[in-house]
């Protein structure tokens, strides 16, 4: 079992939380970081694999418009799509 760095054993709730598997079959937002003006995000694709992204990028055919503490906002194929974390 993990244990944070003050010795103090994982409680066993977190520690199942945290290993058990999503079932995600789309594209997911997983985090948003960095600073003000200078946001990132990870995303999760379809396949299980991650990738950072800024306003400008491009990945899996759509761009990314904005970036807000909350959700990432792109375009594909002239539609717009926002991906939110999830909530909870």
């Amino acid at each position: 079992m993990a244990t944070p760095t003050d010795g103090t054993p994982t409680p066993e709730k977190v520690r199942k939380l945290a290993t058990t598997s999503a079932k995600l079959d789309r594209t997911a937002l997983i985090g948003v970081f960095g600073t003000k003006g200078a946001l990132q995000a990870l995303i999760r694709l379809p396949k299980g694999n991650i990738t950072k992204v800024s306003t400008g990028d491009s990945f899996a055919g759509a761009k990314v418009e904005a970036i807000d503490s909350d959700r990432v906002i792109l375009t594909r194929r002239g539609s717009q799509y926002v991906l939110a974390l999830p909530q909870g």
